[in-house]
């Protein structure tokens, strides 16, 4: 990640905690996020060199400044400003974990090879509490067909690799040491 897109998130977080506001930043960085990774003319719009910076900002602001905090909003104009519109992402992923360890949320990763069903999906809600003493976990699901079966589970900085590829990884380097 971006150290300057860490400075700004960093900044901003200080600053909302501060004023008390850090549930409308994150809602509203949350929205400017997801609404650019889902519309793909904004995104090219947002990443073409050959659009001048105030020109982006102008977008941006016509579509989120009736929406957002006023903090949202300083933060807009101050990425366009330093021609750092770029950093949006960044930024918002940086925020996303100060948010998020304040909060006592727990960022964890499962790999499947097929979709979770909800009753394991369950258990491994309850296993990452047990594990953690976390009430909130905000757990990422990746489907991956390449770990052939099982699961690979990341919780902060432990990692569990339950899959069948780990498996059969584990029993080839045991092969190849004898």
């Amino acid at each position: 990640m971006n150290k300057a897109a860490k400075r700004y998130a960093k900044a901003l977080f200080e600053l909302a905690n501060e004023k008390n506001e850090l549930q409308a930043i994150y809602q509203d960085l949350s929205l400017i996020y997801h609404s650019i990774k889902q519309n793909p003319d904004l995104q090219k719009t947002l990443s073409n060199p050959t659009i001048n910076t105030s020109k982006k900002y102008d977008i941006i602001h016509k579509i989120f400044a009736s929406k957002v905090h006023p903090l949202t909003a300083n933060l807009l104009k101050v990425l366009a400003n330093n021609d750092r519109l770029n950093l949006l992402e960044d930024v918002y992923k940086a925020f996303d974990n100060y948010y998020k360890k304040q909060k006592g949320i727990i960022k964890a990763t499962v790999t499947t090879a097929v979709p979770l069903d909800e009753k394991l999906e369950q258990r491994i809600y309850q296993k990452i509490k047990e594990l953690t003493g976390s009430k909130e976990i905000d757990l990422l699901k990746i489907i991956d067909p390449s770990i052939l079966g099982g699961f690979i589970l990341n919780v902060e900085d432990l990692r569990y690799d339950a899959s069948i590829k780990g498996k059969l990884n584990k029993i080839k380097s045991k092969l190849v040491e004898n």
